[in-house]
């Protein structure tokens, strides 16, 4: 096991604050900003839960092989810019934005944990060019929900993105601090 003097960066520490609290065990890499380690998960309730943001698009690539919307895709583009945003992937065209959930409470997966303009403005694009959401899920749940009470911006735009049909697709991750497993797809609960 290793150990560190307690400053390590981590860029979403602000919208964390039930998983990191003081105490907390890390899991952790070096890294070339302005501290020497970077968090890359944590352990809440006897889980590790990713929180490595900058690892989204990675696990993304790997979870298209296990789900059957995405078997006949033929030609995968990263990082798209599409209107006033850039856009996690092109699939055949057709645009797909990756989110990351770390909150859960009572089974219930919540999405954001943290008020974001940029996620409401990604969901606009996606409605506009009829793309996909993917969320995963890095906390064991039942099913996924909108965070109405932390960003009801957001909220209401996912809620008009589903009832336009826009693809939403949660998928739940596990970590057990070497390994990520697909779990499987959640359902999204009424909203």
């Amino acid at each position: 096991m290793w150990w560190t003097d307690g400053k390590c960066s981590c860029p979403r520490s602000w919208s964390l604050e039930e998983l990191l609290i003081k105490g907390a065990e890390v899991l952790f890499t070096n890294s070339n900003g302005k501290l020497k380690y970077y968090i890359k998960a944590v352990k809440y309730n006897n889980e590790w839960v990713l929180i490595d943001s900058a690892q989204h698009s990675k696990i993304a690539m790997k979870i298209f092989s296990y789900l059957p919307e995405f078997s006949n895709v033929r030609e995968i583009n990263k990082e798209i810019t599409i209107g006033k945003s850039r856009i996690d992937f092109l699939l055949d065209g057709t645009p797909l934005e990756v989110k990351g959930c770390t909150l859960v409470r009572n089974g219930l997966a919540l999405f954001p944990d943290a008020p974001t303009e940029r996620g409401t403005r990604h969901v606009e694009e996606i409605i506009k060019h009829k793309g996909i959401i993917l969320f995963l899920i890095f906390r064991k749940a039942d099913s996924f929900a909108p965070n109405w009470e932390t960003d009801p911006k957001f909220s209401k735009k996912l809620s008009e993105a589903r009832k336009k049909k826009i693809n939403i697709i949660c998928v739940e991750i596990s970590f057990d601090g070497k390994m990520l497993y697909y779990n499987g797809k959640i359902k999204l609960s009424e909203f």
